[in-house]
């Protein structure tokens, strides 16, 4: 089968990852995809299942700390796309949000798995650091061990040739 119909958005709340988020809504909206919004705090191991399908934003106060945050995001980012497009947000019902702890990349990819998704879309930050040269970015290590398609989203400014 050809398409994305299940697309993971990864999220650090940074302005990358915020513009990752746009990206994703504005492909979800395009090829009628859900979409999953995921949040990994660093540290102990353990996640929570996929927040209901059913909520709604009277019932955005039941949701808790990080997935709140994660769907307030999602809603702000939604109403950009819908301004620039014209086209109306992803239906709630294919809408899911996710948090998790443990190691970040370990975490994106379990979640990949769960939910069978075809695309995962995630910000890059554009940085190298010597740790990176080393040790590897999150979303290189996403790529490198996706068993699914990966759009990488640079931050704006980011030159397209370097030096």
């Amino acid at each position: 089968m050809y398409g994305f119909k299940r697309i993971l958005v990864p999220s650090d709340f940074s302005e990358c990852s915020v513009k990752a988020l746009g990206s994703a809504i504005t492909l979800a909206v395009g090829l009628d995809a859900e979409l999953f919004l995921l949040y990994v705090e660093a540290g102990a191991v353990g996640s929570k299942v996929w927040a209901s399908n059913e909520a709604t934003r009277a019932e955005l106060d039941m949701l808790e700390g990080d997935e709140k945050r994660l769907f307030e995001e999602y809603l702000k980012a939604s109403r950009t796309v819908e301004e620039h497009s014209g086209k109306p947000p992803i239906p709630r019902a294919r809408l899911h949000v996710r948090v998790a702890s443990g190691e970040i990349s370990a975490e994106i990819l379990k979640a990949a798995t769960d939910a069978q998704i075809d695309l995962i879309v995630m910000g890059t930050h554009g940085r190298t650091s010597m740790k990176d040269y080393f040790v590897g970015s999150t979303t290189e290590r996403v790529v490198e061990r996706a068993t699914c398609s990966v759009l990488t989203v640079k931050p704006d400014g980011y030159p397209y040739l370097r030096d």
